[in-house]
């Protein structure tokens, strides 16, 4: 009795057929649920290395380029080596992703300070449009960031050409960006009530898969329809 039901979990039915390369989810939530059901345990191994290579602030780029092309390799539906991939992106993506990361830290710097700066000012029109202006940039900042680091793994472009990509994505796709963004503060949210404890096993792979499957649908309608970049076989 058990012998069966092992052995159609390790081998699968015999009795169902197999599928075709048809049937396999290729985009949007059914190709999120078949990635996550499938490779659950592997996304909460690449949560765990995402964390401790982040560790040291100079990694941290790195590490979300290596975090990116793994994941972006699932979508892609690619085989996955979870650490030599992860490696792999790490190091090809190595110059890249550290001025990326410091161009975000350095914009964080300056939108924390000018709100600093608005929240104390005696004018309350000044004050008030500036902490309104400042929370804006932030904002577009932030949808433009679920652009970026899967789009580095992905294609090979400048630095300046990501941004600028990022920074039209967001706008043309402003309500569906804006609703990852949420979906993705939610799961967050929820992991710090739940005493962090789904942050360290799975979250930020989780928010990473929402967001990866979601970038491939904007590229591939405005990026690989349209021949706009050259791909990059990261």
């Amino acid at each position: 009795m058990f012998g069966n039901f092992f052995n159609q979990m390790y081998f699968g039915n015999p009795r169902k057929p197999d599928l075709k390369p048809e049937d396999i989810p290729k985009k949007g939530i059914p190709l999120f649920i078949d990635i996550f059901c499938s490779n659950f345990w592997q996304l909460t191994s690449l949560n765990l290395l995402l964390i401790i290579f982040s560790i040291p602030i100079i990694t941290i780029g790195p590490a979300f380029a290596g975090f990116n092309h793994v994941l972006r390799n699932y979508v892609f539906r690619k085989n996955v080596w979870l650490w030599n991939d992860f490696k792999d992106g790490a190091f090809k993506n190595l110059k890249q992703s550290l001025i990326i990361t410091l161009i975000n830290m350095l914009v964080a710097f300056v939108l924390i300070n000018n709100y600093k700066i608005y929240s104390i000012m005696n004018n309350d029109f000044i004050k008030k449009s500036g902490i309104i202006i400042t929370g804006l940039i932030g904002l577009m900042y932030l949808l433009m960031n679920i652009y970026i680091f899967p789009m580095m793994v992905t294609y090979d472009l400048k630095t300046k050409h990501i941004f600028k990509n990022a920074f039209i994505f967001s706008v043309i796709e402003f309500p569906r960006t804006l609703g990852i963004l949420l979906i993705c503060l939610f799961v967050l949210f929820v992991s710090i009530i739940l005493a962090f404890i789904p942050l360290v096993l799975i979250s930020f792979s989780l928010m990473g898969l929402i967001i990866n499957v979601f970038d491939r649908m904007i590229f591939e309608k405005y990026i690989d329809n349209k021949n706009q970049v050259t791909g990059n076989d990261n």
